[in-house]
């Protein structure tokens, strides 16, 4: 086995053994395919312990760590689609959109790769103009958790064996016609709702 396989085996078995201590809560309608899953960049780790079924792709890097990363996602049942907004976008957003249409549930963090923080970029509503699918807004919250302040998205890393609520807002539909900055704001919108949803869940 390469020294880039063997990381990523043991980084995809931290990540099962992580996530398997932790005591989920879901809130929200069943996630199925075809469409796109919304999340802000940083949540991902706890959201790796409710992936919704059936085949699943998201936008990788196309810089040495994204590779690494699409090889542990490959090992956790998670295709990739090379690229990202700075580089390779157009080519992800090819692979994003056939597999979309092919009944793929795509997962998206919508204000990455590089932020800023919380805002949508466009990747996501062009995808959902083009197929028609619609755009699942998914918010998360931990009971015991650090945020790396350091990282541009204050990465989430839950302590093992803390509660995780994880909240699923009603699917956003956008048509070919629908205008992209409004498609972006009611998105946004819509996850700020549900991470705000999760946070209130957490502190009753």
């Amino acid at each position: 086995m390469s020294r880039a396989g063997l990381l990523a085996w043991l980084a995809s078995w931290c990540v099962r053994a992580w996530i398997a201590t932790l005591r989920y809560r879901r809130l929200g309608p069943a996630i199925e395919g075809p469409g796109l899953v919304a999340f802000w960049h940083g949540d991902q780790l706890p959201l790796f312990g409710q992936r919704p079924p059936g085949r699943l792709v998201a936008p990788i890097s196309l810089s040495r760590d994204g590779r690494l990363q699409a090889r542990v996602l490959a090992r956790l049942g998670i295709a990739d689609a090379p690229g990202s907004s700075s580089r390779g976008g157009s080519r992800a957003a090819r692979v994003l959109l056939r597999a979309v249409r092919r009944g793929a549930v795509a997962l998206m963090a919508v204000d990455g790769p590089r932020g800023p923080r919380h805002e949508v970029k466009p990747g996501v509503v062009f995808l959902a103009r083009a197929s028609g699918a619609p755009v699942w807004p998914v918010g998360v919250a931990v009971g015991r958790g650090l945020r790396l302040k350091r990282a541009w998205d204050r990465y989430l890393l839950p302590l093992p064996f803390t509660r995780a609520w994880v909240v699923v807002g009603e699917p956003l539909r956008f048509g070919p016609d629908t205008d992209a900055e409004t498609a972006r704001a009611a998105l946004a919108a819509r996850l700020a709702a549900v991470a705000a949803e999760a946070e209130g869940l957490r502190c009753r």
